[in-house]
C-alpha cells in the first residue's frame, strides 16, 4: 500500500526551504509552530491517504467473496435437488412394492377361494341348488367383507409407514441443509477474521514503516531549518557588530571637530 508521503514530505522541505531564506524578518517568526503546522497538514494528508487506500482494498475484496457466497449457494441448491431426487426414488420403489404385495394377496386370496369352491360345494351338492345358490353368495359376501377389511387395513398401515418415512427423509434433509448452511457460516466467518487480522497487521507495520521515514525526514528538515537560522543569526550579529564599531570608530574621530 503507498501513501505517498515521500514525495509530499520533499515538496514541504522545497516550500520550507524557500520562505526561511526569502527574508531575514522570518527570524522574527516562531520555526517551532510553523514546523508543527506543517506537520500536522502533512500527517492529515498521511491519514486520509491510508484510509482511502485501505477501503479501495476492501472494496477489491468484494467481488472474490460475493463469488465465493453465491458458489456455496449454488452447491447448498444443488445438494437439496439431489436429496429430493434420492428420497423420491426411495418413496416410489415403497409405494411399488406395497401395492404388489397388496396384488399378490388379493390374487392368493381369490385363488385359495376359487379352489376350495368346488369342495365346498360339492359336499352341499345334494342339499339342493337353491342351498347352493344360497351358500354362494354367503361366501361371496364373506368374501367381500373380509377383503374390504384386509385390505383397508394393510392400505392404512401403507399410508402410516409412507408417511412416517417420508416425514423422517424430510427432518433428515432439513437437518442436513442446517448443518451445510451452518458450517458454510463458519468457514466464512473464520475466514473473515484471518483477512482481518492479516490487513489490520499489514496496515499497522506500514504506519510504523511511514513514521519512522517521516521522523527521519522531519529531523533532517528541522536539522537544515535550524543550521540555516544559525547562519542568518551569525551574519545579522556581524553586521550590526560591524556597524557598532563603525559607528564607535565614526564617533571617536569627531572628537576633534
Amino acid at each position: 500500500m503507498k501513501f505517498g508521503l515521500k514525495g509530499k514530505i520533499a515538496a514541504g522541505i522545497v516550500v520550507a526551504g524557500v520562505v526561511s531564506s526569502s527574508s531575514f524578518a522570518f527570524a522574527n517568526t516562531d520555526a517551532g509552530e510553523n514546523l508543527k503546522a506543517w506537520y500536522d497538514g502533512m500527517f492529515g494528508q498521511s491519514v486520509e491517504t491510508m484510509e482511502g487506500d485501505t477501503s479501495e482494498y476492501i472494496e477489491d475484496q468484494l467481488p472474490g467473496l460475493n463469488e465465493e457466497y453465491e458458489a456455496l449457494k449454488e452447491q447448498s441448491g444443488v445438494d437439496i435437488d439431489l436429496t429430493r431426487e434420492l428420497e423420491t426414488g426411495e418413496s416410489a420403489e415403497e409405494i411399488l412394492a406395497a401395492k404388489m404385495n397388496h396384488i399378490e394377496a388379493l390374487e392368493d386370496k381369490q385363488q385359495e377361494i376359487l379352489g376350495n369352491i368346488g369342495a365346498q360345494y360339492y359336499d352341499v351338492f345334494l342339499d339342493g341348488y337353491f342351498q347352493i345358490q344360497t351358500l354362494q353368495q354367503e361366501g361371496l359376501d364373506y368374501a367381500a367383507n373380509d377383503l374390504t377389511a384386509f385390505t383397508g387395513d394393510a392400505g392404512d398401515a401403507a399410508v402410516a409407514q409412507m408417511t412416517d418415512d417420508l416425514n423422517t427423509a424430510r427432518d433428515t434433509a432439513v437437518d442436513e441443509l442446517e448443518e451445510a448452511i451452518q458450517n458454510a457460516q463458519e468457514e466464512l466467518a473464520a475466514e473473515i477474521d484471518s483477512q482481518e487480522e492479516i490487513t489490520t497487521r499489514n496496515l499497522r507495520n506500514q504506519v510504523d514503516f511511514h513514521i519512522e521515514d517521516l521522523r527521519g525526514e522531519v529531523e533532517t528538515l528541522l536539522e537544515g531549518l535550524v543550521e540555516e537560522q544559525k547562519n542568518i543569526i551569525i551574519a545579522a550579529a556581524q553586521d550590526l557588530e560591524d556597524d557598532a564599531i563603525q559607528a564607535l570608530d565614526d564617533a571617536a574621530g569627531g572628537i576633534n571637530d
